[in-house]
C-alpha cells in the first residue's frame, strides 16, 4: 500500500499541529488562477482576529539545502503578494491581523513518518 505523497503528508502534519493549538483551518491549498495557476498558499488558519498563512516545505533529505533556506527573498515576496490577494478576495478578514509562518517537515524516506518539524512563526515581515 502506498502512502501519501511527501508534500501532502507534511501539510497534514502541520495542519494537525496548528489545529491542536486551537487554530481553525480557513483554507488549504488556496490557489489563484489567471490563464494558468498564479500561486498557492498551503494552509490558512484563523485565531480569533488573526489569520496565519503557512508555507510548508517537506523534504526527505536536507543534503542539498536546509528546508527553511528554500524560502528565499523571491518566495517571500510571492507569499506577501498571495496574502494580499487572499485578503482582497475575502473582505470579511480585512480587520484581521496577518502572520505568515514557514514550516519545515523532514520525512523518513521509507514510510513518510515525520523525523523532524520546525516552525518559524511570523517568518515573513513587512506585510503592509
Amino acid at each position: 500500500m502506498q502512502g501519501l505523497p511527501a508534500g501532502r503528508a507534511g501539510e497534514d502534519w502541520i495542519c494537525y499541529l496548528y489545529e491542536r493549538q486551537g487554530y481553525t483551518l480557513v483554507a488549504r491549498n488556496y490557489a489563484l488562477y489567471g490563464q494558468k495557476k498564479l500561486g498557492e498558499i498551503d494552509l490558512i488558519f484563523q485565531d480569533q482576529k488573526r489569520l496565519i498563512m503557512v508555507e510548508v516545505k517537506t523534504r526527505e533529505s536536507e543534503t542539498f539545502m536546509e528546508l527553511l533556506e528554500t524560502v528565499d527573498w523571491r518566495k517571500q515576496a510571492f507569499l506577501r503578494r498571495m496574502a494580499k490577494f487572499f485578503l482582497q478576495a475575502h473582505p470579511e478578514y480585512e480587520t484581521f491581523g496577518l502572520q505568515i509562518d514557514v514550516a519545515g517537515v523532514l520525512l523518513d524516506t521509507v514510510d513518510n513518518s515525520v523525523k523532524s518539524v520546525r516552525i518559524i512563526e511570523n517568518a515573513i515581515e513587512d506585510l503592509e
